[in-house]
């Protein structure tokens, strides 16, 4: 079933009749991928979507079973009844409903060569693609979670929370482990529980490349447990939401550079968790993390967090005030709403020293905010 409710259907409809849209095209294939797919229909992969102004929506699915199962729209079209063509088959349902002369708005991730072909198809339609546009509506909708999709979430980090208390044993009866060892275990391990996949692919970082924002590769065939600052950065999909941690890990002593980077990072987490409530702005939480930081003498290179959601990023974003008008500016400005849900996670890295981050998921609630995992800093001898 899909995701969205009629009432924030109608508000994205009612954005597109504000701005003379009669239809817009969401597309989700392998070069284009979309959770907007499965939030308007249901139908989580392989499709093209057709969303009507009036509301009607249109599906062109490439499992057609599979959208029957799954799928809560209008009208499902086969391709195989249009010669195995979605162009045909979008044309069909567009000309059907809106005849040659109309306004169709595309999605900035749609290629230029599938807009000129459209374009080929119905030279009298107006084609737009504004990144203020369905878009910005679709992902505003997206920000603030039903009661439904928090539960899902809740349920997700929970299984996010077992594997975290997995780390230490793995790591006791493995302590010669590598780091693909160790990814390996954990994205085995959240598959047996129940996810549909990871989330991401995991980043299992020793002390000789934690101070790697986003290590390449994720795990490399070294020893997990050298001396010093390590790290892995994992999550999983429940039922279609993501989570997404950082579990900082400590081995053996370290040094007082190391230590005051992990104590100052549990310091601003906290800080930050403290700061979290309905009006906040994103902008100032990351900006009084970030003086802190500045005080010790300390950089993060990467913004204090990210929404989650359908996507492992999505608005509202934790960062800086942006200096221009971009679309930035609404990511970082957006004061939060009760039923947010994001990511804490500030870290700092030192080309010398290593590096350390401390993630967790949020949920905004109406009195401040519950924090749903339960990452912690880990140490091992």
């Amino acid at each position: 079933m899909r995701i969205v409710t009629q009432k924030k259907l109608h508000t994205i409809c009612q954005s597109m009749t504000d701005r003379s849209v009669d239809v817009v095209l969401v597309t989700d294939f392998e070069r284009t991928r979309n959770a907007s797919l499965r939030y308007l229909s249901g139908l989580p992969t392989d499709a093209e979507l057709l969303l009507f102004a009036d509301g009607h929506t249109a599906l062109i699915p490439w499992d057609l079973e599979l959208a029957g199962n799954l799928a809560e729209v209008d009208e499902i079209l086969n391709p195989l009844d249009f010669e195995r063509s979605y162009r045909k088959a979008r044309a069909y349902a567009l000309s059907s409903r809106l005849g040659q002369k109309f306004t169709l708005e595309v999605l900035t991730i749609e290629s230029y060569f599938e807009v000129t072909k459209f374009q080929e198809s119905f030279p009298k339609a107006n084609i737009i693609c504004d990144p203020k546009g369905i878009g910005y509506a679709i992902s505003k909708a997206r920000r603030i979670k039903e009661s439904f999709e928090i539960d899902i979430i809740r349920e997700g980090c929970q299984k996010t929370n077992q594997l975290i208390d997995m780390i230490p044993p793995y790591i006791k009866e493995h302590p010669d482990c590598r780091e693909v060892d160790f990814a390996l275990f954990l994205e085995t391990e959240m598959r047996k529980l129940g996810a549909e996949k990871p989330a991401f692919e995991t980043l299992a970082a020793n002390a000789n490349r934690s101070a790697q924002i986003h290590n390449y590769p994720t795990a490399s065939t070294e020893p997990l447990a050298k001396p010093g600052l390590a790290l892995v950065d994992f999550g999983l999909v429940w039922k279609g939401y993501t989570t997404d941690v950082t579990v900082p890990m400590i081995f053996g002593k370290l040094n007082p550079t190391q230590q005051k980077m992990i104590d100052t990072v549990q310091r601003v987490h906290d800080l930050a968790i403290s700061r979290i409530k309905p009006g906040a702005l994103a902008h100032e939480i990351a900006g009084e993390v970030i003086d802190v930081l500045k005080s010790q003498g300390l950089t993060m290179p990467y913004s204090l967090g990210h929404g989650i959601g359908l996507e492992v990023h999505e608005g509202p974003g934790l960062g800086l005030k942006p200096t221009d008008s971009s679309l930035l500016k609404d990511w970082m400005e957006t004061p939060l709403e009760e039923g947010m849900v994001f990511t804490i996670e500030p870290g700092v890295v030192d080309s010398q020293h290593g590096g350390t981050r401390l993630e967790n998921d949020v949920l905004v609630m109406n009195d401040g905010c519950e924090v749903l995992t339960t990452s912690r800093a880990l140490r091992f001898p």
